[in-house]
């Protein structure tokens, strides 16, 4: 995977629900984001209109394996494959101080299985899961007025990691620590 799974999504929903990068700045010069990743440091709620947030609440990987193989476009190396396939429970939370998050969260769901969206997982090898849980949290800040709807689902990711390696046949010191190539090693052996 070359792009962070919540940044795609972050791109998904922001393309789906015809959202700008972000809704200008405050008086106080804080940015006012629309669609972004879950961070402790970014202020919310700055806004009457519709805010979301992307998270991986947790991971499970069920694949971890590594191999050599030679490299294809230059027989002299050698390439180190490692391949990761995870489970991610995802969370999408969108809040407004409107009625915008109760009215548009429906399209935040429909925006997992756009036509974009699985052009999405193509392009980055991915996969969205069912749809497990659409609940709403409006009233869990008490009196602030804040409309508030959780979508959580999993993904399956794959990443992969390639990397050049030395191999032992093209070591520069033999055996003895002299100079040379392995073929030194197994004519000092024969003879």
């Amino acid at each position: 995977m070359q792009k962070e799974i919540e940044k795609i999504f972050v791109d998904i929903i922001k393309h789906e629900l015809n959202l700008p990068d972000n809704y200008g700045k405050t008086s106080k010069g804080d940015i006012i984001p629309t669609v972004i990743i879950a961070a402790q440091n970014i202020k919310l709620f700055n806004t009457n209109k519709l805010q979301i947030t992307v998270k991986t609440v947790s991971s499970r990987n069920y694949s971890n394996r590594s191999e050599v193989k030679e490299n294809p476009n230059n027989p002299d190396e050698f390439l180190e494959i490692q391949d990761l396939n995870q489970s991610r429970l995802m969370q999408i939370d969108i809040y407004s101080r409107n009625n915008d998050a109760r009215v548009r969260y429906p399209e935040v769901v429909m925006a997992l299985n756009s036509n974009y969206a699985k052009q999405q997982m193509d392009l980055y090898n991915f996969k969205i899961g069912t749809i497990t849980n659409d609940i709403n949290l409006s009233g869990l800040d008490g009196g602030s007025d804040i409309n508030r709807f959780t979508i959580s689902f999993n993904v399956l990711v794959h990443y992969q990691k390639i990397t050049p390696i030395p191999y032992y046949d093209k070591f520069q010191t033999n055996l003895d620590g002299e100079q040379g190539q392995i073929a030194q090693i197994n004519r000092s052996v024969s003879e």
